[in-house]
């Protein structure tokens, strides 16, 4: 029954984004097919695009650089022949630590880990985009964890595990006023598991002086609540119960305009167009993914396999696409 609900749902999602034309009487069925990288089919340059797949035709680098708690060294680890990060993945050692490998010695990434044995944690998430605004984290008790076979409809994709008691977290390093139009205008697009509901933090900006002035989210609450907050925490607006959604992957759209906002899960309207108390403009420096910078609370307790970001507000089309693309890549339904 599962099976054929995802299907159905499947059909939806190509007739809501154009995969699927009318026939015309006497022709057969047209199916285009698009399979270029997600932001090239949406066409608008993001923020910072982060993932463990190919997100961009023309970007050649590394998917993320992961260290080895066993002898403190460090690769970059780049995606395998199909574009995803997999135990095929070479990896360039960049860190030596107490290894003996030379810089630039290169292997599979299955043999760097040796399948499993070794924990590896992620230092840096390289950003996609042509903006080169990575996600670092420089303190070894607040990396997250690498797993090689997390995420996907059979867990075939990697991801990155985040453990809230730890307070996890990946910096983006930048002001808010690069990051989002105005420091509060912006689309973002997220594939997340949580595997709790907690007194904690996903993700985001929060003012260190005014915690109530923030651009971030707690997915989920410890009361199973998804809270949004794209401004305000004043806003009585902002939450959707969540809770069913532990322990699995789902696809988090969340839009700011200058007036409005808009929260989907995995294509359900959670809320569109809602009033809230709006900040006119944001300030400060800094993005956190899977901790809100200067949070106080636990971060994020789950995996991400990707986070995408826009400082402009995509159009309806626009924003089809980013959904569709990652709900059905990520089996995100």
């Amino acid at each position: 029954m599962k099976s054929i609900t995802n299907i159905i749902k499947f059909c939806f999602l190509l007739l809501l984004s154009g995969s699927i034309e009318a026939q015309v009487v006497g022709t057969p069925y047209i199916v285009p097919i698009d399979n270029r990288p997600v932001l090239d089919q949406v066409g608008v340059t993001p923020s910072f695009a982060f993932s463990t797949r190919r997100l961009r035709a023309t970007y050649n680098g590394p998917a993320m650089r992961l260290i080895r708690t066993t002898d403190n060294s460090q690769v970059d680890v780049a995606f395998d022949a199909n574009g995803v990060v997999s135990g095929n993945s070479i990896v360039t050692l960049v860190v030596a630590g107490s290894s003996g490998v030379p810089i630039g010695t290169t292997a599979l990434l299955s043999a760097y880990q040796n399948n499993s044995l070794n924990t590896l944690f992620v230092t840096i998430w390289y950003d996609q985009s042509s903006n080169n605004f990575r996600a670092e984290q420089i303190t070894q008790a607040n990396r997250p964890l690498f797993v090689l076979s997390g995420a996907g409809s059979t867990n075939q994709f990697a991801c990155i595990r985040f453990t809230g008691a730890s307070q996890h977290t990946l910096v983006v390093n930048q002001n808010l006023q690069t990051l989002l139009t105005n420091g509060i205008i912006g689309t973002m697009g997220m594939i997340a598991r949580p595997t709790a509901n907690s007194v904690q933090n996903s993700f985001g900006f929060m003012n260190p002086t005014n915690g109530a002035i923030r651009w971030s989210a707690h997915v989920n609450w410890a009361d199973g609540n998804c809270y949004v907050d794209l401004g305000n925490a004043s806003d009585q607006n902002r939450a959707f119960f969540n809770g069913g959604n532990i322990n699995m992957y789902k696809q988090y759209f969340f839009q700011r305009t200058a007036t409005t906002k808009t929260l989907k899960v995995s294509g359900v309207f959670l809320m569109n167009n809602a009033s809230q108390s709006f900040n006119t403009s944001l300030t400060g420096s800094g993005f956190g993914i899977g901790m809100s910078i200067n949070s106080t609370s636990h971060g994020f307790s789950g995996d991400i396999p990707e986070f995408i970001l826009y400082r402009d507000v995509l159009s309806l089309s626009q924003a089809s696409v980013l959904e569709n693309n990652q709900i059905l890549f990520w089996g995100t339904f």
